[in-house]
């Protein structure tokens, strides 16, 4: 059914559900939930970071005072042992959690997004109206003509593009991403569209965030917790903000564990190791314990999570997209290949680079090493015809069983059975 045909059908039906009063009644709740659940987002976003800094430094001076002097006398080596792996892991906690929060993950009016749509405006994947469009919404310089588009000088947009390739043909002079699909299941991997709510070109891998209210580049998810959405720019930040959360915790289970099954348990001690169990070290080794647990068990959980969709070059929107795409491909007895995998280290240096990744994982402000999608592979189509077993030869005088057509069986048993219904009539 075309679009127009679509909405001439839908058109009646909405307006009659519009005259209704319950209808209207149960919209207008339905958009007063989500502006309250979008303004919770917001306001909850600077309470949980300024809860996440209280945390991290009543547990510093927990670990440094109380819990690591009961193993280690102060300021001896050992002492500093611990001192420094605290530090570390402080710091590149901090400094992965604060870069995830003020980095811009890609959104639309973001110098990465505009060298895109300038770059695709160059290679003939965008048209000029496309581009003009965004330039004027965006309050860019255009081309004297307004036809023609400025050739991208930038490094960034040089080395945004250094793996893409211009596709085959061109569009048509008269074409614009709002004649494309809807919806970016229904669309190709390298094919742009037109977002309605930021009025301009959608590019590959992009999806609107309505937290936020801006179209963001490999979109993953709004966390409340980093105060931003994680996308292209700032994923790198997230998946290692994981990582040391979860060292972080797995340490203080360990520095933790034998003496608060002393504490917790019902001698109730007073003293552990030749050292008097006050109030202060029971509150430290209780709370510590408990936090590193329960935090540590959902933060490990997550983080092997992201693991998995960076080994895969999925996001967690694209994961539960390429799903759909896999049973709709099954149907057609076809099957689905992301056409972003480049396989599992090549997935791995689109996100954190070519370096080794005991390098990749420490402290870092570097830009992302490539394009939000990479090259495109002409050996492995997004969708590979089904592999064909080999049929077994059967041994002399064994029986061959023929295939039954099913349909046709059941349309015989219809007929008969239509048949004995008008003879008994």
């Amino acid at each position: 059914m075309g679009e127009a045909k679509r909405r001439r059908w839908c058109a009646p039906c909405f307006d009659c559900l519009s005259s209704n009063r319950n209808y209207y009644f149960i919209h207008m709740c339905q958009r007063f939930a989500v502006m309250c659940f979008e303004w919770s987002m917001l306001i909850l976003g600077p309470c949980l970071i300024v809860t996440v800094i209280a945390l991290v430094s009543c547990e510093t001076y927990w670990a440094l005072n109380v819990l690591v002097p009961r193993f280690a006398e102060r300021w001896s080596a050992r002492w500093w042992a611990h001192a420094v792996w605290i530090a570390f892991l402080c710091f590149n906690g901090l400094f992965n959690y604060f870069s995830c929060v003020l980095t811009n993950p890609g959104t639309h009016d973001s110098t990465v997004y505009r060298d895109l749509v300038r770059a695709a405006s160059v290679d003939g994947t965008l048209s000029a109206g496309d581009w003009l469009d965004y330039a004027r919404t965006h309050g860019l310089d255009v081309a004297s003509k307004g036809a023609d588009v400025e050739a991208p000088t930038s490094a960034e947009s040089k080395r945004l593009t250094s793996g893409a390739r211009p596709p085959r043909s061109a569009p048509a002079p008269g074409f614009h991403t709002r004649l494309s699909a809807s919806s970016w299941l229904e669309r190709g991997p390298y094919e742009w569209g037109y977002c309605k709510r930021s009025a301009g070109p959608k590019a590959p891998r992009s999806h609107y965030d309505h937290v936020t209210r801006k179209l963001v580049l490999n979109m993953d998810h709004y966390c409340p917790w980093m105060f931003n959405c994680v996308g292209f720019a700032n994923y790198r930040y997230f998946v290692l903000f994981l990582f040391y959360v979860s060292a972080a915790c797995a340490y203080g289970i360990c520095l933790t564990l034998s003496d608060f099954v002393l504490i917790a348990g019902p001698r109730n001690p007073r003293m552990i190791r030749g050292v008097r169990v006050t109030n202060q070290m029971r509150t430290a080794v209780m709370f510590t314990f408990v936090l590193a647990v329960s935090v540590g068990l959902a933060v490990a959980i997550l983080f092997g999570w992201h693991c998995y969709l960076v080994l895969t070059a999925q996001t967690t929107i694209e994961f539960y997209g390429n799903h759909t795409l896999r049973l709709r491909a099954r149907v057609r007895g076809e099957r689905f290949r992301n056409p972003y995998d480049r396989g599992y280290a090549n997935n791995f240096r689109q996100v954190f680079g070519a370096a080794h990744p005991l390098i990749a994982v420490l402290p870092s402000s570097r830009k992302p090493p490539g394009a939000p999608w990479p090259a495109r592979a002409r050996a492995r189509p997004a969708l590979a015809p089904p592999r064909r077993r080999q049929r077994r030869r059967p041994a002399r005088g064994a029986r061959v069983h023929q295939p039954v057509d099913l349909v046709r069986e059941v349309r015989l048993e219809l007929r008969e059975h239509l048949l004995e219904l008008d003879g008994a009539r």
